[in-house]
């Protein structure tokens, strides 16, 4: 969320920074965001991520609606947002839309997040069971790369999925490129550097303290420069009085 503007009539509209389908940052008014709550769907990429960070609740038929067509990135987003807006009975539109889609990545990515929808404790055990398709259980990762607000099972999946990449015990993860490892974990830290996740951590002594022991042993297995400052920065935020 970008914040507020002022217009030439000197009113304040509230604006956010969203991605097009083309991958490009632009500013959405709350203002395109009323006027797509008044017009049929579905929506454009850009309004159902700014519809997320938004709350707006009122989009979600929009963004169910969103979840078909050829836009992939308009697929993905939407699920996404209807993550954020906690949106739990969407969750047997996207298993049965899941079933049906060609775009394995797509059906994957609607799995993923009706996982997490039916709660952070499916999603841990969906990711920690071996059986699991391993592009799945990195969608499981990827939600976090989202507007969810993370609650405290959030951190909680976010630690044990970081635990498993520390240590490689499961079946696809000794092979895992080496760019994909990185990826994954820069999520997670990400995902922990949530003002809300920090919050919690700090909070919740058990979790801070596994954070603050499995931190050191992120730079033993990557030099990215991005995870390193997400780690440094996360040693900061958790040993702030």
């Amino acid at each position: 969320m970008l914040g507020m503007c002022r217009r030439d009539d000197q009113e304040l509209v509230q604006i956010y920074e969203a991605f097009n389908s083309d991958g490009f940052s632009v500013v959405v008014s709350a203002a395109e965001l009323d006027a797509a709550a008044r017009a049929a769907p579905p929506l454009t990429t850009e309004l159902a991520d700014a519809a997320a960070q938004a709350g707006r609740t009122d989009l979600i038929g929009h963004l169910r609606a969103s979840l078909s067509g050829e836009d992939r990135f308009l697929k993905l987003t939407a699920a996404k947002s209807l993550m954020a807006l906690d949106d739990q009975d969407a969750v047997p539109l996207l298993q049965e839309l899941a079933a049906c889609e060609s775009d394995a990545v797509v059906a994957k990515c609607f799995i993923a997040v009706a996982t997490r929808l039916r709660g952070a404790d499916a999603a841990i055990d969906l990711f920690c069971d071996p059986d699991t398709d391993p592009q799945l259980a990195r969608l499981l990762v990827s939600n976090y790369n989202s507007h969810l607000r993370p609650g405290l099972g959030d951190v909680r999946f976010l630690l044990r999925a970081l635990r498993h990449y520390l240590d490689r015990d499961l079946p696809w993860l000794p092979d895992l490129r080496e760019d994909l490892w990185d990826n994954g974990v820069f999520l997670m830290l990400n995902g922990l550097s949530n003002e809300h996740a920090v919050r919690l951590l700090r909070d919740n002594s058990i979790e801070r303290s596994t954070l603050r022991e499995m931190l050191p042993a992120v730079g033993v297995h990557t030099e990215d420069a991005a995870i390193l400052e997400e780690v440094r920065d996360l040693q900061v935020a958790l040993s702030a009085d």
